[in-house]
């Protein structure tokens, strides 16, 4: 079993079918069903309880709403970026490197990037029937309303559409004690009805949400193992899933990073933060920053401040660390002759300079690595530490990465909520 307990995504996009392409469409016209039976005996047998049928709904802003619990006891990290920290070997590596116990940590929420190949959602199962649309803040308009700080949309007005997650699975995960989902409703004069249902028991009566409804939260009266989400009639935005836990975890981690990703989705002064603090913001860009024909590192200094300045907005009592691209010389598109090694130093060095007026520590990932072109040397080890696109690393390259972070940035602390 890996360190950190995550289930395999890939195992699961085998189980119910083709994942989300580039576009973020899921195509399987069978998934409903599929997900179905992926989860069908995840609620039955002696495991259910008289309660797994009951359940109160509330939305925000009504009673019993329920505030999140701060777990003024745990540290909490979150991480924002690209393809290098989202399938989590470098984090899994990094929290290890710092000391940290894989059975103390606990996933804070859970960004709404399912079956998007390359990302550690941090929980066991998940599980998406057609219809469902990914956007992503750094793909859109600037004044485009209702994301969240997870910078990711999953959004459907496809009559019975179902979401699916299992916080348990076959590992034994530990199992909220209610769930808080956030949602992005476009249009408050239209009706929203959904159906719940959790642990595999019957679908719970329709809900029906009206005006502006920005969460919802699902409270049983017993550990929620999986919750089924489907959507009757209106559209509906799902920029977050946030479990809470009866018993306070340790460590509370998110990862909020995608493939492709760009730091410009904190340019959109409409985020609205769902996590009120973390105890460490980790802001790791730049490899996807630098293909860019406009380039220019004037220019790219000048937006940067300006995502910095979003972030620190939303979190501006956070330890800050900024984390420049790593070495890359592969994957210059035909018509392109870009010099990535040079792209990413530059790079790198506008962030050294910005991050300090944002309180924000800064690691040189390229330097760490031996600098520019040293990316062909770890390729070209017996164990190679980089992937033969060179541009992205192995499963070794991230683990020797998080052991240089962890030997140059100080373990967190718990700061003062």
């Amino acid at each position: 079993m890996k360190i950190w307990v995550y289930a395999c995504l890939y195992c699961v996009l085998a189980a119910v079918g083709p994942a989300l392409a580039e576009t973020g469409v899921v195509a399987a016209a069978d998934k409903k069903r599929r997900c179905d039976d992926l989860f069908q005996s995840a609620g039955a047998g002696k495991n259910r309880s008289a309660g797994d049928g009951q359940f109160t709904i509330a939305t925000d802003g009504s009673a019993p709403w329920r505030a999140s619990p701060q777990y003024p006891a745990a540290l909490r990290v979150g991480i924002w970026g690209d393809s290098h920290t989202a399938s989590g070997s470098f984090v899994d590596a990094m929290l290890q490197a710092w000391g940290f116990a894989a059975e103390d940590a606990r996933v804070g929420h859970v960004q709404p990037a399912i079956g998007l190949p390359g990302v550690r959602l941090g929980i066991p199962r998940t599980c998406l029937s057609k219809g469902w649309n990914l956007n992503f803040a750094y793909r859109s308009s600037v004044q485009e309303a209702g994301f969240t700080s997870t910078l990711v949309k999953l959004k459907s007005q496809s009559s019975d559409d179902v979401v699916m997650l299992d916080f348990v699975g076959t590992e034994g995960a530990p199992a909220p004690q209610w769930i808080n989902l956030y949602l992005d409703k476009p249009d408050p004069d239209a009706a929203l009805v959904l159906g719940i249902s959790i642990n595999g028991g019957p679908e719970a009566a329709p809900q029906v949400l009206e005006g502006e409804v920005r969460a919802l939260q699902v409270m049983p009266e017993t550990e929620i193992r999986t919750i089924r989400l489907r959507l009757i009639a209106g559209q509906l935005g799902i920029t977050g899933f946030e479990p809470v836990y009866r018993h306070p975890p340790k460590l509370v981690f998110d990862i909020f990073s995608t493939p492709g990703a760009q730091s410009k989705g904190w340019s959109n002064p409409k985020i609205k933060a769902i996590a009120a603090h973390y105890d460490l913001v980790i802001f790791q860009y730049g490899t996807n920053e630098a293909p860019s024909d406009s380039y220019q590192p004037e220019n790219y200094a000048v937006a940067l401040r300006r995502e910095l300045r979003q972030l620190r907005a939303a979190y501006p009592q956070s330890r800050c660390v900024l984390i420049g691209p790593p070495d890359r010389i592969g994957l210059a598109p035909a018509d392109k002759k870009i010099d990535y090694p040079l792209r990413h130093q530059s790079i790198s060095r506008v962030q050294a300079a910005v991050s300090p007026e944002f309180r924000c520590e800064y690691w040189d990932w390229q330097k760490a690595m031996g600098g520019p072109k040293s990316i062909a040397a770890w390729a070209k080890r017996a164990e190679p530490w980089a992937q033969a696109d060179w541009m992205h690393l192995t499963t070794q390259g991230y683990t020797e990465s998080a052991r240089l972070f962890a030997a140059a940035i100080p373990r967190p602390i718990v700061r003062t909520k």
